[in-house]
């Protein structure tokens, strides 16, 4: 599961490993460990683990054991198999700790293998304090509370105007299509009487189903869907003329609701300045016009980096992979439509903790609340939490002991260390980057074995896989590579096949190549094929330019008087 080409690395810490070559009645052995935060929504939670390929690909298991475990430090009221595929044996029970079984022989990876569990509904807003602390570190702490579920109706009846965007850009092709189409399906079929929607196709070009909002009739909803099912996927993805169409759509209660991997190719395409830009455009509205932006990323691909600085704008975001099952996430996303979630919620500590991060964005009545922190000395420490629902206050209030030494939750310090990631990658990717915030992403991440953008802890080094250094200019191509690499080989997309030359004194590979006179000016990827001393082969794409016209430069200037000693500003 994840990237599936070297342009989707900076996304998000998904990544590929490929095993060759495995020799004839041998083996090899591949461990793999990741870690995923699971939401609660209205009191159930959901995991799922990808076993099946997506793209319509087949795949049998020789022999596939599974022996899972579950532990929850808030009691559990029911908990279900939700994959049919497995028939797997749940070998003990209990509120708070769960273990399946699973042996078989011959095993068609034909679904994930899922779970379902609910929580007990709490009694009253209390706090769950986990900890974990080496004796030689600072200590690390989890506070928790499952915040109370919401009303019967779990819905205000106030009317709704939902602007439902769908991309329909090549990208979304094959099951990114499917998931997006059943999530706008069953979205229009749960609006009541009293909605309005509008519906917004987009690719590199806008089109609306209506001009205007129209009343979420039974007739209205069957045009929309026959709407989408006439239209075809083509062409780039501009994600800010289509966020522009949507931000000027009127009514009561406003949603903007995106169906869309996130992958912008025209407009503006730079994750910064487009999440920028749509908070700029979001906040000159008047606050009763200014929609919620509800994000639904679909694919293991989906560029979540650039749709949670969307949803941040009075929404949230959930993601679905290629394979895995809808409904959960699907359902628990449609049912905050018209919801309100929890305002003002606080956390402090007394004493004061080192740094503190929430794991939820934003926090519904019958979701988790959770946030990491470190401390320092060992002392009993008094956790308060604050907030209101539906329009009632609430505290949840907690005194413990942190320790000197624990070593019951060895995943602290990791989840810890992803937190902070996160928020340095956020910061990156609204500021830029910066010297001091990389080297602290790379020391967490080497330090508690996680991906990220800056990281890579495949079996190669990442120098191998990704030839760091491609430049410019024509015919010159230069790859720089890991020592270990003994020849490349580039396969040019217009037929030619060149092997590069390695450069000693420049520890760089080189080929020169022209183009053929045809080619129309764009950009273009040359494969290249890599070999390792032990004979190990690695591929991967990566692009050139043609651009055989001169560049037409124009200087202009602010002001055309300047006095002795200013600043002339020049913009070219």
């Amino acid at each position: 599961m994840g990237e599936q080409s070297s342009d989707e690395a900076s996304r998000g810490s998904a990544f590929i490993a490929r095993v060759a070559p495995i020799p004839a009645w041998g083996y090899k052995r591949v461990e793999i460990e990741y870690h995923e935060r699971l939401s609660v929504e209205q009191l159930k939670g959901y995991f799922a683990i990808p076993l099946r390929p997506d793209v319509y690909r087949a795949m049998t298991a020789g022999k596939l054991t599974i022996r899972f475990e579950f532990r929850t430090e808030h009691p559990i009221a029911s908990f279900n198999i939700t994959s049919k595929a497995y028939a797997a044996r749940v070998a003990q029970q209990t509120a708070n700790v769960v273990r399946v079984e699973f042996d078989g022989k011959a095993v068609p990876l034909s679904e994930d293998f899922a779970v379902e569990y609910t929580f007990a509904p709490p009694k009253a807003d209390t706090l769950a304090v986990i900890t974990h602390r080496d004796p030689e570190e600072a200590g690390f702490f989890e506070v928790s509370t499952l915040v109370g579920a919401a009303r019967t109706s779990g819905q205000s009846g106030a009317p709704r105007t939902v602007v439902a965007l769908f991309d329909a850009s090549l990208s979304m092709q094959w099951e990114k299509l499917e998931r997006s189409f059943q999530g706008l399906e069953k979205l229009l079929r749960s609006l009541r009487a009293g909605d309005q929607f509008s519906l917004l196709l987009f690719n590199s070009e806008v089109a609306a189903m209506a001009p205007a909002p129209v009343p979420a009739s039974p007739v209205a909803v069957e045009k929309a869907m026959a709407f989408v099912r006439s239209s075809r996927l083509r062409g780039g993805t501009n994600m800010q003329a289509a966020l522009e169409a949507a931000l000027k759509q009127n009514g009561p209660n406003p949603y903007i609701v995106l169906f869309s991997d996130g992958g912008a190719t025209a407009g503006i395409v730079q994750n910064a300045r487009l999440a920028a830009w749509y908070a700029a455009e979001w906040s000159k509205l008047a606050a009763a016009r200014r929609p919620r932006t509800y994000v639904f990323a679909v694919g293991d691909d989906a560029n979540v980096a650039l749709l949670k600085q969307f949803a941040k704008n009075g929404g949230l975001i959930e993601q679905v992979r290629s394979t895995e099952p809808l409904d959960f996430k699907l359902n628990a996303f449609l049912s905050k439509i018209g919801r309100d979630p929890v305002e003002g919620l606080a956390f402090t500590a007394t004493p004061a903790v080192g740094l503190v991060y929430p794991l939820e964005d934003t926090v519904f009545p019958g979701s988790m609340a959770a946030w990491v922190g470190t401390y320092g000395k060992p002392a009993r420490t008094t956790f308060s939490v604050k907030g209101s629902r539906e329009g009632a206050a609430f505290t949840a209030q907690t005194a413990v002991s942190l320790p000197a030494q624990n070593a019951e939750h060895p995943g602290l310090p990791r989840t810890w260390a992803k937190a902070r990631v996160d928020a340095l990658l956020e910061k990156i990717e609204r500021d830029g980057e910066d010297r001091a915030t990389i080297d602290e992403i790379i020391r967490l991440a080497r330090k508690y074995k996680f991906v990220t953008p800056y990281t890579s802890f495949l079996a190669a080094p990442r120098a191998l896989l990704r030839p760091r250094l491609i430049r410019p200019g024509d015919p010159v191509l230069r790859v720089r590579t890991d020592p270990s690499i003994a020849s490349i080989t580039a396969v040019f997309p217009f037929g030619l096949v060149k092997k590069l030359r390695y450069l000693e004194h420049e520890d760089t590979w080189q080929t020169r190549f022209l183009a053929p006179v045809d080619m129309q000016d764009g950009t273009y990827h040359v494969r290249l094929i890599l070999r390792d001393k032990e004979g190990r082969t690695f591929r991967e794409s990566k692009s050139f330019v043609i651009a055989s016209k001169p560049p037409a430069v124009k200087v202009r200037l602010d002001k055309t008087r300047y006095r002795p000693g200013e600043t002339v500003r020049l913009s070219v």
